[in-house]
Order: structure tokens, then C-alpha cells, then sequence
């Protein structure tokens, strides 16, 4: 009993770090884009610099630099496929909509999580899945904050527009993410978090590289006067990969996935003191809704069985 309290609060706590972490790379990511960086040549610098950054931590804090037997490939598959392929889902809408349109309809997500986690047989799956998430009144209305604050932050300026082709894509990236979440508590439940992130970072980088060596996204580009701004990047997907596999270890993945709509909240208020953006009434409304939902996730008591949700916990301390 005593170790549920600080389970409870430090989840969403670690989420809404990793959500932080997420908004400065969309900052990056942004101003990268201005610059004429595309999507291959942003994402696979972003993504080696984080994984190698993730590996010399690992060395220098004597952890272990390679996934749990049986996990290996599990780990590396997390990043060449899952999260590579989300990544350039994302931004193959960003090219056909507004960042408002396709925040709207990637935020979309949560709702998909938890509606995967409710309705597929995970108990079934080996090895052993996180207990069941069980809809009550404070997850629905922890799903209803979140999806009305992050839908009062992107189309606070009324200017949404979006092709069909980025629908698609966009709302492909939310499903793709929302999988990936669930896999990722699933794949590699032995594996330390920090070292899960680094494999993770490596297989994305790995993929979108080759992706661009083949002339996709715009094709492969050296970071030249931008160099620091990439190496900004991969620091923050690093502390980002980090804490989102902790919490999703803590909390699980659907109020994990809750907890990450600060990441709206966060790259609204980065843009504003970063690049000038201005952040208004409604904005700040629905930050407040997102938070509103991040409270209520906090105070929801961890299942009875919490302690099998956390299975990495004792190597991860």
C-alpha cells in the first residue's frame, strides 16, 4: 500500500514531463521546417542524436545497454516501424493542413487508446498485459476534458482547413501512435525504460534514414548552421522516450495517453514565449480543461494488481 501513493502521483507527473519534452521538439520541428529541413532530413538526425545521447547515459550510469533477452528485436521493431512510421504520417499532414487541423484530428488518439484497451481481448496476449482498463465516470470525464481543452487549442484561431489526404493521414498517424502506446507496454515489459528508449530512438533513425536515402520526405540533408537546433531536438526526444515509457508503466497506457494532451498545452505556451506566438483566452481555457483531465487521471487509484503493471520498476530504480 505504501508504494501505491507515489506510483499514482508520479505517473502523470513523468507523463507530463515527457508531454513538456514533446512540445519543445515541436518548437524544433517548426523552425527546422522554415529552414527548409523536410521531414527524412529533421527526423533522422532528431532521431540519432536522441538514440546515441539515450546510449551514453546508459554507459555512463552503468545500465544496461542492450534490451532484456527475448526483447531485443522488440525494442529496435518499436522504433522501425512504430515510431518511424508515425512520424512520417505526422508529417506527411502537416504538408496538406494547418498545424491546428492536423493537432485536432491527431488528438484523437486518447480516444482510440482507450477504446483498443476496452473492447480487445489483452489479457490473452503474452507476455502478461496491464490489467484491463475499466471505463468509469472520472476516465470518461478525464477523456471528455482532454478532447474538448486540446479541440479549444487548435482551433482557437478558426483557421482550420486540411485536405482530405491529410485527414487520412493524420487520423493514420493517431491510430498508428495509439497501437504503438499499447505495444510498447506489451514488447518489452523486463526491458529498463531508458534503455527501451535508446533501441527505440536507434530503430526510428535506422528507418527514416534509409526512407530518405531513397528519396522520401524530401530526401537527407546536413544539419549545416542548424546544428544546434537539431541537437536541441534530439535532446528532447531523448528526455521525451524516457518519461513516456516510465509513465506508461506507472499509469498504463490509455491514461498515459490522457496525460500527453499537455503536450497541446505545452507547445502553445513554448510557441509563445519561443516564437512570439500569441496565446489567447480560449487557449488558456483549454489548457486548463487538459490540466482539468491530468488532475483527474493523477487521483484515479492504481487497479490491485498495479504492482504487475509496473514489471520493469525494480531494475528501473
Amino acid at each position: 500500500m505504501g508504494l501505491s501513493a507515489p506510483k499514482t502521483i508520479s505517473g502523470p507527473l513523468l507523463g507530463v514531463a515527457a508531454a513538456v519534452s514533446y512540445g519543445v521538439t515541436i518548437v524544433c520541428n517548426r523552425e527546422l521546417a522554415t529552414r527548409g529541413f523536410g521531414p527524412a532530413a529533421s527526423l533522422s538526425v532528431r532521431f540519432a542524436l536522441a538514440g546515441t545521447l539515450l546510449l551514453v547515459v546508459l554507459a555512463a550510469a552503468r545500465r544496461p545497454l542492450l534490451p532484456a533477452p527475448g526483447e531485443r528485436w522488440r525494442a529496435l521493431a518499436l522504433g522501425l516501424v512504430g515510431y518511424a512510421v508515425e512520424s512520417v504520417l505526422f508529417y506527411s499532414a502537416l504538408e496538406r493542413g494547418t498545424a491546428a487541423a492536423v493537432a485536432l484530428l491527431f488528438y484523437s488518439y486518447p480516444a482510440m487508446v482507450a477504446l483498443l484497451e476496452l473492447l480487445l481481448p489483452w489479457r490473452s496476449l503474452r507476455p502478461p498485459a496491464l490489467g484491463r482498463l475499466q471505463l468509469d465516470s472520472r476516465v470518461a470525464a478525464a477523456l471528455a476534458l482532454s478532447v474538448g481543452g486540446t479541440l479549444l487549442i487548435v482551433t482557437a484561431d478558426s483557421r482550420v482547413s486540411v485536405t482530405t489526404t491529410g485527414v487520412v493521414f493524420a487520423l493514420t498517424s493517431a491510430a498508428s501512435f495509439s497501437v504503438y502506446l499499447l505495444a510498447s507496454a506489451r514488447a518489452t515489459p523486463r526491458t529498463d525504460a531508458l534503455t527501451n528508449g535508446a533501441w527505440v530512438a536507434v530503430g526510428a533513425a535506422v528507418s527514416i534514414v534509409v526512407f530518405g536515402a531513397l528519396g522520401g520526405g524530401g530526401g537527407l540533408r546536413a544539419p549545416g548552421a542548424s546544428w544546434w537546433l537539431m541537437a536541441l531536438n534530439g535532446t528532447a526526444t531523448a528526455a521525451a522516450f524516457t518519461l513516456l515509457f516510465a509513465a506508461v508503466r506507472r499509469i498504463g497506457p490509455s491514461r498515459t495517453a490522457i496525460v500527453m494532451t499537455m503536450e497541446a498545452v505545452s507547445a502553445v505556451v513554448l510557441g509563445a514565449l519561443v516564437l512570439g506566438e500569441r496565446l489567447t483566452g480560449r487557449q488558456a481555457l483549454g489548457g486548463a480543461l487538459v490540466l482539468g483531465a491530468t488532475l483527474l487521471v493523477g487521483r484515479k487509484a492504481l487497479p490491485a494488481s498495479g504492482d504487475r503493471d509496473q514489471p520493469a520498476a525494480a531494475a528501473a530504480a
